[in-house]
């Protein structure tokens, strides 16, 4: 939390830490429950990253990516609006993105992808993109440009380590959350182990992409 004047979320999260600081270990759950009725919300969360990253910043420089990914970026925002959606922050190679819930987010991850195959099309092969996906849903601590928790962090995981370039991979409470209609369309795809714990990972279904 570097940078600037603070945005109050954030501004409002870094006071709690402080007075935390002061307080004693028997007082400090009291406070928790506070800012968590302040700043805890349940969302759905996409974990977005880019296919070939370093082998792309290699080959054609890594101005060339940013100026791929920002076209991406500025196309994308209208797009994930459908859905209540946002790009919360850009990190390197990845987008984390916010959605009011689960349903919503893979609605957006969808659509995301669609964007995707449709600037493909018509774009050189060095400035095509794809996008792997973890998917998560839960209560979340929400800053004006950022998101913490569990969710979060396992949707990072699947998006970045798990997902393979066209797939889209839903946590376990996220997979739950979803109605029955996209339920069924999941596929079970394996078990992964994160932070001591077994979690079973489903698959969304995206179109096949050509490139």
């Amino acid at each position: 939390m570097k940078g600037g004047p603070a945005a109050p979320r954030a501004q409002q999260l870094l006071s709690f830490l402080r007075r935390r600081a002061r307080t004693t270990t028997a007082r400090r759950p009291a406070l928790d429950a506070a800012l968590e009725r302040a700043l805890v919300v349940h969302r759905g969360i996409v974990y977005t990253d880019t296919a070939d990253f370093t082998r792309r910043t290699a080959r054609d420089g890594v101005l060339h990516f940013m100026m791929v990914f920002q076209r991406l970026v500025d196309r994308a925002g209208p797009v994930l609006s459908t859905f209540g959606g946002r790009i919360v922050k850009v990190e390197a190679d990845s987008l984390l993105l916010d959605f009011p819930a689960v349903e919503e987010a893979c609605d957006g991850t969808l659509a995301l992808d669609r964007l995707l195959r449709s600037m493909n099309r018509t774009l050189p092969r060095n400035e095509q993109l794809r996008f792997s996906y973890g998917i998560g849903c839960g209560e979340v601590l929400q800053l004006e440009n950022d998101l913490f928790g569990l969710e979060v962090n396992l949707a990072s995981k699947l998006g970045e380590d798990v997902a393979k370039p066209g797939e889209a991979l839903l946590t376990p409470d996220a997979a739950a959350m979803l109605p029955e209609a996209l339920a069924q369309r999941l596929i079970p795809y394996k078990t992964c182990r994160f932070g001591g714990r077994t979690y079973s990972v489903n698959r969304l279904p995206l179109p096949v992409a050509r490139f």
